[in-house]
């Protein structure tokens, strides 16, 4: 697909794209702006580790102090703390520790000691007093937990040393109690104390020490958190972002709307373009006809000659005379794929523009089961084609069965009464003879068939005449159709001159054809001096083109009646 086609297909669904995006950008609005309001209270905290005096556990250090901090990450979060934090803010009752958990968040800094927390409520005041909360209760549980480690050891240290410092003073009691006493026995006494003394002070000593060692291998190994940021109550929510939710939504919906566009598109296999009619056939296109509501159905070939649309019939007219380059087409065929696409139209249309070629032209109605160009001319239907097809001799009554029209070189021969074997009447012999007597006084017999899916009425005329030209609806026909009807024409030989795509929608490639066709009609010559007296009396011409519209209309009906009398 070029990207002049992307571009069609973005203005043709540009409505669609429009209401997908308006929807999804009000609806999240309309979400967005009535969702409760809520509020984030972050707090920065600062893991630091225990002191290693070892250099050679450096990278040991670092890799441990990165465990360490997402350790701490997932224990921040756990329901304990969250009871204890809400117990510990003076929020019990208020906030509910199940909510809690969905409204907390913990992320670490990359490449460092950082912990931010984050807590989302709807109340901002409530938010940072969680916020401060959770650090203090888990550094209090973490002190506990890290001392608990050399609780025990310290305990038995102390117990020792109560029960020596106990000895200490009651060996110096008895010290006391000898006295200045000088007998031998005495000085022994007194020696012994003095050595158990002198040794329960130097074991105490030692247990001191090792008391002190003890303390300070716990102040090396805490883990201590500190708050570097404590939280705010915040000024402004976090969510909903109206706008940017808005913005979002607008730019999904587009996005779903465009991926609709081409969905549709994809799955469409109608035929719309004459790009469409060339990607599925060889065959060409010999002209498009616009869509036109206040013409659809009429004459516009005899009541508007100089309409664009004309124009268009009139290159029908010129890929038949190319067509019948080496052997002149004296017999076509207008035929559809279903009802309701315009062959009945187009083939009374392509006949006034013939006939004033000057070509002499026989429009034949054969549509033997719904005809419709009797009451498109306005003439009765009482012979017609069947009665010309039960007729012993030809030249006798043929005459009387076709109907000129106000076109010059113009006759009608309608469907006459509907028989109940049409396909055998087409495709009889006497058809054969009624065509070659016709031919013998004109130059040119369009046969207006019925569709070629409903009945085989189109198949079987196409195998005896010189040309087939298929009608199609754009954007109507499937393109299954269209190639079924091409199928069945290729069964039997028939000559399907070209397409004719019909009630085209104005805006695609062919739409420029139009456009300059208008432009051309509508310009003029700066010499003439018309330009100035249709803009001054615009309304006044107008008025009188619809009057003179209305007595030609009059006029033709009452012609019509007459040639019918």
């Amino acid at each position: 697909m070029e990207l002049r086609q992307y571009w069609d297909l973005f203005k043709k669904w540009l409505w669609l794209i429009a209401l997908t995006t308006i929807i999804a950008g009000g609806v999240a609005f309309f979400v967005s702006s009535r969702q409760t309001p809520i509020y984030r209270a972050s707090v920065r905290l600062l893991v630091s580790q225990s002191v290693s005096n070892s250099a050679s556990l450096q990278y040991a250090d670092i890799l441990a102090a990165e465990r360490l901090s997402s350790t701490y990450a997932q224990m921040l979060t756990a329901r304990p703390m969250l009871v204890a934090a809400i117990a510990k803010a003076g929020l019990e009752g208020v906030v509910d520790p199940e909510d809690l958990e969905e409204a907390i968040s913990v992320q670490r800094v990359r490449d460092t000691q950082l912990i931010d927390l984050h807590v989302e409520y709807p109340d901002p005041i409530i938010a940072a007093k969680l916020a401060n909360a959770i650090p203090e209760v888990f550094v209090e549980f973490t002190n506990q937990q890290q001392t608990a480690r050399y609780q025990e050891l310290k305990q038995s240290l102390q117990d020792q040393l109560q029960q020596l410092s106990e000895e200490i003073q009651a060996t110096d009691a008895r010290l006391q109690a000898l006295g200045d006493a000088t007998d031998a026995e005495t000085n022994s006494r007194r020696a012994i104390l003095e050595d158990r003394l002198a040794q329960y002070r130097s074991t105490y000593g030692n247990v001191l020490a090792q008391l002190e060692n003890i303390r300070l291998a716990e102040a090396n190994a805490l883990d201590t958190i500190t708050v570097v940021e404590p939280a705010t109550p915040p000024e402004r929510p976090v969510r909903p972002r109206v706008l940017m939710n808005t913005l979002l939504a607008m730019i999904v919906g587009g996005m779903m709307g465009l991926g609709a566009a081409f969905l549709i598109e994809y799955l469409d296999d109608t035929v719309k373009t004459p790009d469409d009619i060339s990607r599925i056939t060889t065959l060409s296109t010999l002209g498009i006809i616009a869509k036109s509501k206040g013409n659809d159905g009429k004459l516009i070939a005899l009541e508007d000659p100089r309409s664009p649309i004309v124009e268009a019939y009139r290159t029908v007219r010129t890929g038949i005379q190319f067509a019948g380059i080496d052997k002149p087409l004296r017999t076509l065929v207008v035929t559809s794929a279903e009802p309701g696409e315009g062959k009945s139209t187009v083939a009374a249309n392509l006949a006034i523009v013939m006939a004033q070629a000057g070509s002499k032209v026989v429009l034949i109605d054969a549509d033997l089961r719904k005809p419709t160009q009797h009451k498109r001319w306005g003439l009765p239907n009482t012979v017609g084609l069947t009665g010309a097809l039960l007729m012993d001799e030809l030249s006798e009554n043929m005459e009387s069965l076709l109907t000129p029209t106000l076109v010059d070189n113009l006759w009608l021969l309608t469907s006459g009464q509907l028989p109940h074997n049409p396909s055998e009447l087409l495709g009889s012999h006497k058809l054969k003879e009624l065509v070659e007597f016709l031919l013998n006084d004109h130059d040119l017999l369009i046969f207006d068939s019925p569709p070629a899916l409903a009945v085989t009425d189109p198949v079987v005329l196409g195998r005896s005449m010189d040309g087939v030209i298929v009608v199609i609806d754009a954007g109507t026909t499937r393109e299954p159709a269209l190639v079924h009807v091409l199928t069945e024409m290729e069964k039997v030989n028939a000559n399907v001159i070209g397409i004719v795509l019909n009630r085209y929608r104005r805006g695609h490639g062919a739409g420029y054809y139009y456009y300059y066709y208008d432009r051309y009609y509508s310009h003029e010559d700066g010499a003439s001096g018309e330009a100035g007296d249709r803009g001054k009396g615009k309304g006044h011409s107008s008025a009188r083109g619809r009057k003179s519209r209305r007595e030609g209309e009059s006029w033709l009906c009452r012609q019509f009646s007459r040639f019918g009398r």
